[in-house]
């Protein structure tokens, strides 16, 4: 990929981080992405390498590619998203075995994205070794 797809890609994937999260949501949805993660991820890659071998390196440039390649891992299949419905959950009998039971999902997804999140940090440390970043 070169350098000005990659910005494109990137630049685009930017927008959608900094747009203000969901509030009550586990997770954020896949399909907000503007491209694949596979396609981001390359990008990314191709944008870090520029960055980290530029002189002078721009360290905070550098520092919030690595963040958005970590951050990948948050974007879940849009099923598994789970957001809190207030009024749900104050018309149920039990409000507090149905906030529990929130919970309980919002930590199967958070395990999800902990161990997609641990894979990315494995990967992106092993290219930066390789490429001397």
């Amino acid at each position: 990929m070169n350098i000005e797809t990659a910005l494109k890609i990137v630049k685009e994937y930017g927008v959608i981080l900094k747009e203000d999260p969901i509030k009550n949501i586990q997770g954020r949805l896949l399909s907000l992405l503007p491209y694949d993660k596979d396609t981001i991820k390359e990008a990314i890659k191709v944008d870090l390498t520029y960055v980290g071998t530029a002189e002078p390196r721009d360290e905070k440039l550098f520092k919030t590619l690595q963040l958005s390649f970590l951050q990948l891992a948050s974007f879940v299949p849009d099923k598994s998203v789970i957001p809190f419905k207030v009024d749900i959950a104050l018309g149920a009998e039990d409000v507090c075995h149905s906030y529990y039971n929130y919970l309980v999902e919002c930590e199967k997804v958070n395990k999800d994205i902990i161990e997609q999140t641990s894979l990315l940090v494995e990967e992106l440390d092993l290219f930066c070794q390789d490429n001397g970043l």
